[in-house]
């Protein structure tokens, strides 16, 4: 394979297994209790209905204005408005002034994210992999579809902070993969040369469509053990929304481990 002088990485399924589910109505029931305690009153049910809701406002809000098809929002926001519009409030002691706004978002975000969240690891070989790119005299950088305010603290736990040249994380951007304007600002930030870059992901459509539509190479992580079948179906699906069709990964593996 070729030696490349960049390597951008993809986070979650690539470097770090992560599992949430936000669906539990364990998590919301014990949201509602949080908001609670600040004095905006939901019924479980109630808040996640606006919790969706107002994601959905946010992003066509965020596409309209920047005109990205793949907008990415600040979820801090939508946690402030749940606080902000509660339908029933209460008097309460806790309560955030305007000034303590920003901080209780990133609370409230952040204990969602916990609550929710079932494992949050490296992958086995993700150190390891990292510091011999490292060794070799590359320069490592993320690209991720994540919010900064919970991912950050997830990257400093996993120990991961210290090996990248840059951190795009799409919260801060406002746009998210597959969008190659994501990708392209990367590159222009740290002036690379696409030709000395390779994307590395665990997903057809997002690691791997991004690349395809800039031009540059990639190597697939098959994190989650598609078949055959299954990996050429995803891969034919992102050579039809690209429109480019004989793009493949340059490498494909079972374990990020392999990639060096």
């Amino acid at each position: 394979m070729k030696h490349y002088k960049n390597y951008i990485f993809d986070l979650y399924g690539t470097l770090i297994d992560i599992e949430t589910n936000e669906n539990s109505p364990a998590l919301w029931k014990k949201m509602a209790g949080f908001y609670s305690v600040y004095g905006a009153d939901y019924r479980p049910a109630e808040l996640k209905k606006a919790y969706l809701s107002m994601v959905k406002e946010e992003e066509a809000a965020l596409a309209k204005e920047t005109g990205y098809e793949y907008p990415e929002i600040e979820l801090e926001k939508v946690f402030a408005r749940l606080y902000l519009e509660a339908p029933h409030t209460h008097e309460a002691v806790l309560s955030p002034g305007k000034n303590e706004l920003k901080a209780f978002s990133a609370y409230i975000a952040n204990a969602f994210r916990i609550i929710s969240r079932k494992k949050c690891r490296a992958y086995k070989n993700t150190e390891k992999v990292l510091k011999v790119l490292k060794s070799r005299g590359c320069c490592i950088y993320l690209l991720s579809n994540a919010q900064y305010v919970f991912t950050m603290p997830e990257m400093e736990n996993a120990g991961l902070v210290s090996f990248f040249d840059g951190i795009y994380i799409s919260s801060e951007h406002r746009v998210r993969k597959p969008d190659p304007h994501f990708m392209l600002a990367l590159l222009d930030e740290y002036s690379l040369d696409k030709n000395d870059c390779v994307m590395v992901g665990n997903d057809y459509d997002s690691d791997i469509g991004i690349a395809a539509s800039v031009g540059m190479d990639s190597i697939f992580i098959n994190t989650f053990e598609l078949d055959d079948t299954e990996k050429n179906k995803r891969l034919l699906a992102m050579r039809n929304r690209v429109g480019i069709s004989d793009y493949s990964p340059v490498l494909t593996v079972d374990d990020i481990g392999d990639i060096i």
